[in-house]
Order: structure tokens, then C-alpha cells, then sequence
């Protein structure tokens, strides 16, 4: 009896650990080479100039926007872009919601709302995690941000 418990238990942290894997690397999870986590004066010298800063946002001419960590100026915590830029896997806004799952595999999560639907990778570590927001079967957003 005691061993059918212990391999039930086993079948069941096998099955458990099979759904929580991830399939993006940390490395994986940027816009244009800045990353969440990276500091704000790295993402200035691969972004340029900001246009504006509006409290914890930073916009660039290129359409990208960062959100700086509350607790750290200096830290990316979100990085967003509705137009320019394209992740280190090559996607970018206004390509084919289809090429997210050659580039990156099945997301981790999918949340489909009337008008638009949302995919979410995690990274292999779950520090960070990368959205993408499809309308009409195109990319219309990609977010990186690191999670709480």
C-alpha cells in the first residue's frame, strides 16, 4: 500500500511540474535589446533620447514607453511598445498573432476578452513575463515586464 501511495505521489508532481514549465528564457524577455531589470541608462543609450517623462513613464520618439521602478528610478520595470521595436526572437507589432507560437511555443497563458486576446510567456525563472495583445488576428502590443 505504501509504495502505490509514493508512486501515486510521484505521478502526480510529474504531471504538476509538466504544466508549470516555461518556455522562454530571461534572455528572451526585451524590446529592442532593453530588457526588464536593465538599468535606465542602458535602455537611454539603445533608445536615445526620451520625448517626455510623465512620473514613472518614459517615452521614447520610437514609440517605446518604460515604466521605471517605484522603489529605484534607475531600474526598468516595464517596457511597452504599441509600434516600433521587436523582441530578441525577431516579433514585432503588426506581424501575425501565429508567429508567437513558432517563435515561442505554446504561451503560458491566454486570456481572450470580446474585442482582443492576450498571450503571456513567462520567463524560465518567473521573474519576468512578456505579453502580447492581438486584435483581428495581429500583434497591437508587446509588454515585458518583471513580476512581483
Amino acid at each position: 500500500m505504501k509504495k502505490k501511495v509514493t508512486a501515486l505521489l510521484a505521478g502526480l508532481m510529474l504531471t504538476a511540474s509538466a504544466f508549470c514549465v516555461a518556455s522562454v528564457s530571461s534572455d528572451s524577455i526585451a524590446i529592442d535589446g532593453v530588457a526588464p531589470g536593465s538599468t535606465l541608462e542602458s535602455a537611454r543609450a539603445k533608445l536615445g533620447t526620451p520625448d517626455a517623462v510623465a512620473g514613472d513613464k518614459i517615452y521614447f520618439p520610437n514609440g517605446i514607453v518604460i515604466d521605471v521602478a517605484d522603489h529605484n528610478p534607475n531600474l526598468v520595470e516595464e517596457i511597452e511598445t504599441h509600434s516600433a521595436g521587436a523582441t530578441p526572437g525577431g516579433v514585432t507589432v503588426g506581424m501575425s498573432e501565429a508567429v508567437l507560437s513558432d517563435v515561442y511555443g505554446r504561451a503560458d497563458k491566454v486570456d481572450r476578452d470580446y474585442d482582443d486576446t492576450e498571450y503571456v510567456y513567462y520567463s524560465s525563472d518567473y521573474s519576468k513575463k512578456m505579453e502580447f495583445k492581438v486584435v483581428n488576428g495581429t500583434i497591437v502590443k508587446i509588454k515585458c515586464e518583471l513580476r512581483d
